[in-house]
């Protein structure tokens, strides 16, 4: 299932550069440099960066579980291919990822608003975009396939939240993202 969920994030990801590509093309302010390569450089490791998440919840806040046990020997072996495999295999035990949450979306949405008026270093603006493309991209993969999963991105709030919340949040931050990233 994994690998299926990986090819979907490379179509999103492109799919969605592509497009403000295209946007900026028909708009008028399309224009082609070394900023257009640093853009599109930030927003494919900031897309990455969000994969850092999983590393860093095994790491740091479970140091003792079984799995970052393994993490650290692989680590050791320097078998990268093994644990980058491990972390996807094991995604479904990591239940409270800092990125992966309500809380950080809201962060996210404030950073990415703060970088589209305020930043204009091109490297930048792309990373806060590969991370919010990332971001919405799970959310409403979890929404629309996995409600199980979706209920994990609220695991900061401590009340459950009904199915028109939800939706609600899923909605504003769709739209949002569209509009901040038409900006950056």
């Amino acid at each position: 299932m994994y690998k299926g969920k990986l090819w979907l994030h490379q179509i999103v990801l492109f799919g969605v550069l592509g497009l403000l590509v295209l946007y900026s093309v028909v708009t008028g302010s399309f224009v082609f440099s070394v900023s257009l390569l640093w853009w599109l450089l930030g927003a494919v490791i900031g897309f990455m960066f969000v994969f850092l998440d999983r590393f860093f919840y095994s790491i740091l806040s479970r140091p003792n579980e079984v799995m970052s046990l393994k993490l650290k020997e692989l680590f050791v072996q320097k078998n990268l291919g093994e644990e980058v495999s491990l972390l996807l295999t094991e995604r479904y035990n990591q239940k409270e990822l800092v990125m992966r949450s309500f809380m950080f979306i809201v962060v996210w949405m404030v950073l990415a608003f703060l970088t589209m008026t305020s930043v204009t270093n091109f490297f930048a603006r792309g990373f806060v975009l590969g991370i919010g493309t990332h971001l919405v991209f799970d959310l409403v993969f979890d929404f629309v396939k996995d409600k199980e999963r979706l209920d994990l991105w609220f695991w900061q709030i401590k009340r459950t939240l009904e199915p028109e919340e939800k939706l609600w949040f899923v909605v504003i931050v769709v739209i949002a993202f569209l509009l901040l990233a038409i900006g950056l």
